[in-house]
This record gives structure tokens, C-alpha cells and sequence, in this order.
């Protein structure tokens, strides 16, 4: 999923949307940044609790002024003009995983990127950013850095000579050769496996993300690694109490990309309500 997002002057700049009231306008740029490749929004209570603003009377004004729609099963929003402000080069864009939802939303007649539809991959790359399409597609002895260990953040480039001599004692990539070093490794690789096991139990989707949930994961402190380790195992145990269906949890990969591990440090008490309206 793309981590920078824009928004059209033609939609934030209406006069629909600026007679919005205000705490609707920023839970509108606040789902803008948070939706995945296809507009689409995931726990929606979770992010009205998180952001302390805004309320299920903002979700419907924009529900009635055509800003945002809300699936049959009231789980899932979409932001209805998503493709007037962000439209992803074909090599960046990853297609949703709320497939039914897409599906269900095509049927009503809104539009998604498809095949032919979107900037042409032939625009020189930003050599900065990834691809998350080309991350997943890859052959597994090209990870295989990654498959032996979690870098040190602090860890500076090896020389030839010792990478030899971590092939020889068959270290892998975070071998280093300060003992305190290695133990940090260690335990940097146990709170990672402690950390993606919570949500490989939880929902086998995970596995597709593992890559990509690593990358992320050796960007953290070592303090932010002990907490996405206890916040994952809070987290599996909260989804689980709902009884929501897991393929709508939130994936392991961006449970770190968006901070949601500060959260889940303890188990969160749900006081938003059941709206039947909306349906959640």
C-alpha cells in the first residue's frame, strides 16, 4: 500500500464538501490517508476512538452528500471519488483485499483501477519507494537476507571479509561480531517471530505479507519491536471477542505501517455502540 496519498482541488475545494462540517472534512482526510489501493477503509470504530474527532453523524453526512459509501455489511467505507485523487501507477498499486466488498461496490456502479486503467509503468521508477506488488511477487532466494535475521538498526554495512565469515559460521545477515550485538539480535529475531506467529494464527492471509511486515519491522526501536510484539497478541485475542469474520482484520503488515501497535498495549474497551443504521 502506497504511503503518501493525494486529494483533488476539484473535491476538497467544492463548495459540497467545504459546507461539510468540520470534524466531517478531517475524518475525510484522515480516510483518505488511511484507505488501502482501492479506497477502501477498515475499522472504522477503531479509527473514530483513535482519532478522539469526529462521530457516526459525520458518517452519515457524507454517506448523504455521496462523499464516502458504506458496504451492505456496514464493516467497510469507500471514498466514492478516490480515483479523482489518487490514480497509482500500475507498478505501485495493490489491489484491495476486501475483494467481495470491490465487487459488491462495482455492482453499484463505482469505479476501480483495472487493467488498462491508470498511469503506464513505462514512467521512470522513484528508486526510493517499493513495490509492494514486486516485494510479494519475488522468488524467495532473493529475500533470503531476510530470512535469516532482523538487522541491528543501529548495524553499519560488513565488509567482504566478514560477510565470509558469516557464511562460514552460518550466521546469516545479522550476524555481528560484538556478543552484546548478537544477543540484541536474537531477541529482535524471537519478537519478530513472537510478533507475526499472533497474526498468522489469526488469519493465514498473513503469510502473503510476511516480507513486507519484516521490512517494516526492522525499522522500529528496539522499545517499538517489544511493543508490537505485546500489542500483536492483545490485538489476536480482541479481534477474536468480536466474532467479526477474520478476513477483515487488519493485516500484519499494516498493523505496523500505521502505528496500530500503540494502541493494542493493553485490551481496548469498545464504547462506540451499535449504530443500526449504518449497521455497526
Amino acid at each position: 500500500m502506497a504511503q503518501k496519498r493525494m486529494f483533488s482541488k476539484e473535491v476538497v475545494r467544492s463548495d459540497e464538501f467545504l459546507d461539510l462540517p468540520a470534524t466531517s472534512q478531517l475524518l475525510y482526510f484522515h480516510f483518505g490517508m488511511i484507505a488501502d489501493d482501492d479506497g477502501i477503509v477498515a475499522s472504522v470504530d477503531r479509527e473514530l476512538r483513535y482519532l478522539g474527532v469526529g462521530s457516526k453523524d459525520d458518517l452519515k453526512i457524507m454517506i448523504d452528500k455521496g462523499f464516502i459509501a458504506v458496504t451492505s455489511d456496514g464493516k467497510l467505507i469507500f471514498i466514492t471519488d478516490w480515483l479523482k485523487n489518487n490514480n497509482l501507477r500500475n507498478d505501485r498499486y495493490n489491489r484491495t483485499n476486501f475483494a467481495e466488498a470491490r465487487q459488491e461496490l462495482e455492482a453499484q456502479g463505482y469505479k476501480f483501477k483495472g487493467k488498462n486503467f491508470g498511469i503506464p509503468t513505462g514512467i521512470p521508477t522513484d528508486t526510493e519507494e517499493i513495490s509492494i506488488n514486486d516485494s510479494l511477487n519475488e522468488e524467495p532466494s532473493k529475500n533470503k537476507g531476510l530470512e535469516h535475521g532482523i538487522p541491528d538498526v543501529n548495524q553499519s554495512a560488513t565488509s567482504d571479509k566478514e560477510q565470509d565469515k558469516d557464511k562460514d559460521l552460518g550466521k546469516g545477515l545479522g550476524k555481528v561480531k560484538n556478543k552484546d550485538k548478537e544477543e540484541s539480535q536474537t531477541d529482535s529475531d524471537s519478537l519478530f517471530i513472537k510478533y507475526f506467529s499472533n497474526f498468522l494464527n489469526l488469519s493465514k492471509k498473513n503469510i502473503q505479507r510476511r516480507a513486507l511486515t519484516l521490512q517494516e519491522f526492522i525499522k522500529l526501536t528496539s522499545f517499538e519491536r517489544e511493543q508490537a510484539a505485546k500489542a500483536s497478541k492483545v490485538y489476536h485475542d480482541w479481534y477474536l471477542n468480536t466474532g467479526n469474520d477474520v478476513k477483515y482484520s487488519v493485516n500484519s503488515y499494516e498493523f505496523i505501517l500505521n502505528a496500530m501497535f500503540k494502541e493494542f498495549q493493553e485490551m481496548p474497551e469498545d464504547k462506540s455502540g451499535y449504530d443500526p443504521e449504518l449497521g455497526f
